[in-house]
């Protein structure tokens, strides 16, 4: 059994708005550089949005299969875009949107990051700090 915290990008009218309006700038920049992240830009990619915030959590994900060692990225994806086998527990935290290239996939049990790739995941070495309310 596996535990993970889901976090997308923030959706807001204001990030919309602030990407349109300065479609150059550096906060615009990091936010689209997420969407079609490679190996070599990946990390990159993440520190960016992660300095200017722009992640928030929005599911966890509790993995009820019993075999092994499993990360079930598919199953996850699938899962997080409501069309999900029902072997993983979804709760949403935020409202969350279909999981998409630049998510990031926290692995709560095996201390590990992941980000939703253009074709796969990509294992990141980054440091996230959760705020408790």
């Amino acid at each position: 059994m596996a535990t993970y915290m889901i976090y997308q990008r923030k959706k807001s009218q204001a990030v919309v708005e602030h990407i349109n309006n300065k479609p150059n700038s550096v906060y615009a920049s990091a936010y689209l550089a997420l969407g079609m992240p490679t190996n070599d830009t990946a990390k990159t990619a993440v520190e960016d949005a992660l300095y200017h915030d722009m992640y928030e959590p929005t599911m966890i994900m509790h993995d009820k299969s019993t075999v092994g060692n499993r990360t079930p990225f598919e199953a996850i994806f699938d899962e997080g875009n409501s069309y999900g086998l029902g072997d993983i527990k979804t709760y949403p935290i935020a409202k969350p949107s279909s999981m998409s290239v630049g998510d990031l996939l926290v692995d709560l049990t095996r201390n590990q990051t992941h980000l939703c790739m253009p074709t796969g995941w990509y294992e990141i070495d980054v440091t996230l700090q959760l705020n408790v309310a």
